[in-house]
């Protein structure tokens, strides 16, 4: 059997197997914007956005299910400091956790608190977000 077959072969094997260890997700949309309204001191002006990612870990009793998570990826920050725009990209990681409520099949309301880390502009950035509004499950 010639090389590209084996490879072929592993590489849809295992992507089969990972799919199997997955075996349902959902998807949380949220704005979340710290307490203080300023992500950054060194912007009087500034829009932050954050795309991170990572494993939650969550045990259901009742119509509760409580939840930890460990978010990674990276923030972008854009804004203007004395008519002088400026921006920068950070990696950026949270830690935190919350409950889902159950309302209907497929649908739970999710109430949810982390601490953001960044680093902007050497400076490092630790961001309380409270954040609430509708998990859709597939």
């Amino acid at each position: 059997m010639s090389r590209i077959v084996v490879i072929a072969l592993s590489i849809i094997l295992l992507t089969t197997a990972a799919a199997a260890q997955i075996p349902k997700g959902n998807v949380f949309f949220a704005s979340a914007c710290p307490p203080s309204g300023n992500p950054c001191s060194l912007t009087a002006d500034a829009k932050m956005h954050s795309f991170i990612f990572g494993p939650r870990v969550s045990v259901s009793v009742g119509k509760i299910t409580p939840f930890a998570h460990a978010l990674f990826g990276a923030s972008h920050i854009t804004g203007s400091v004395s008519g002088f725009s400026t921006s920068d990209t950070s990696f950026a990681s949270a830690y935190g956790g919350g409950l889902d409520y159950h309302l209907v099949p497929l649908v739970n309301w999710r109430f949810q608190a982390d601490v953001l880390h960044t680093r902007f502009f050497s400076d490092t950035q630790n961001n309380v977000r409270l954040s609430t509004g509708i998990v859709l499950h597939f």
